[in-house]
Parts: C-alpha cells; sequence; structure tokens
C-alpha cells in the first residue's frame, strides 16, 4: 500500500520557469561605484498546475530585474539596495497532498569574469513573516573561471541550485510563501573589481514542486 501511494504521488510533478535577467555590464565608473547594464525579461510560462496536486507561483506575472545600473553595495544592505524578483509559491485548498518545492537558475550563462565570489544572489523566504528564512550564495566557480580572470568569454547552459533538494521547502495545503531573489556586485574597497566590468550573464528562474506527505 504504502508502494502504490509514493507512486501516485510522483506522478504530480509541477515545473514553473520565468525568465529572471539578462545583464551586461558594460562600464565602471573611476570610484568604482556601480556598474551599468542592461535587462531584459519574458514571462511566457506554460501553466503550472496539474489536478488533484496543485501548486500555483506567481512567476507567471513577475516582473524581470529592469535596471539601467547594477550598483556595487555593501553586503548588510541587499535588502534596500540589490535589484529583486518577487513571487510567491502556493499549494492549493483543492491540493491532496502537502507541496515541497526547490528552486533553481537554469539556462544560465554567464561570462568567465563573473564567475566571482563578489556576484552575489539571495532568496529570502516570507520576508515579513515569522517564518523567514535566508539563503545566500555567489556565482564563484573555479570551473568556469578563475577569480580576478578578466576574460569575457562566455560559458552558457549552466544550471546553478538556489534551494536545493535537501533544503526543499514544505507548504501544507491552502499555504503560500513570499520569496524575494536578489542579485547584486559586492563592493570590496581593498580589491581592484575592475576585471568584473564587460561580462554577460542571464537565467531562468525555475521552481519544482512535488507532493510530499
Amino acid at each position: 500500500m504504502k508502494q502504490s501511494e509514493g507512486s501516485s504521488l510522483k506522478k504530480y510533478t509541477v515545473i514553473v520557469i520565468v525568465f529572471v535577467i539578462s545583464i551586461m555590464v558594460i562600464g565602471v565608473s573611476v570610484s568604482y561605484s556601480f556598474f551599468n547594464i542592461s535587462v531584459e525579461g519574458s514571462k511566457d510560462v506554460p501553466p503550472s498546475t496539474a489536478a488533484p496536486f496543485e501548486v500555483t507561483t506567481t512567476l507567471n506575472d513577475a516582473t524581470a530585474i529592469n535596471a539601467a545600473q547594477l550598483v556595487l553595495i555593501d553586503g548588510s544592505t541587499y535588502e534596500d539596495n540589490a535589484e529583486k524578483v518577487s513571487f510567491s509559491v502556493t499549494n492549493s485548498s483543492s491540493s491532496g497532498a502537502k507541496a515541497k518545492y526547490t528552486i533553481d537558475l537554469v539556462e544560465m550563462s554567464i561570462t568567465k569574469n563573473l564567475a566571482s565570489k563578489y556576484f552575489k544572489w539571495a532568496l529570502v523566504v516570507n520576508p515579513e513573516g515569522d517564518n523567514r528564512q535566508v539563503f545566500t550564495g555567489d556565482f564563484a566557480d573555479a570551473s568556469i573561471g578563475a577569480e580576478g580572470n578578466s576574460d569575457t568569454t562566455l560559458v552558457e547552459g549552466l544550471t546553478k541550485t538556489l534551494l536545493s533538494e535537501e533544503e526543499a521547502l514544505t507548504l501544507d495545503i491552502g499555504a503560500t510563501d513570499n520569496l524575494d531573489f536578489y542579485i547584486w556586485l559586492e563592493n570590496d574597497d581593498s580589491v581592484d573589481q575592475l576585471y568584473l566590468t564587460n561580462g554577460d550573464f542571464s537565467g531562468k528562474l525555475s521552481m519544482n514542486a512535488v507532493p510530499t506527505r
């Protein structure tokens, strides 16, 4: 009986993808106070429900990051100063099971110079709630490029996990999580960060939800 129930649950998987950001770093001021960028976004996403397991997300309608400048900021101030995308994930009151979901950046492209510990991201879950959680990281990856490398060769077709299966969040039936995804370049006055200029970055934000007990 347990195997049968498990097999039934595994049939219902919801995957939602939205184009989030396409960033081109094209310059830096003399004081290294900001980087110029161009940003594009698209919200064409397939339907995001599957009965009797029904999970929806406002990623379908989320406003993509659209800024003329990506500011070099103090990392402690990212919630006030970094660019962000806000969205929610809801497990419908008509669902037959709790939902467990993960978040990834997929179809990601990045130039080797931006594979850096100074290129940061944060995912804040329920920022205004009592059950607030924060997940952070950066785009440093030695397999793409070494820190300090000014090589602007583009590496494409990558996936970056933001919220892993081990960290997957669970939604009760009828519950909603609100999420903010931030991305920024972090200032370090002790380092010449000029190598971060003239880079490209793009990716799609993906939510994958499965039923759970």
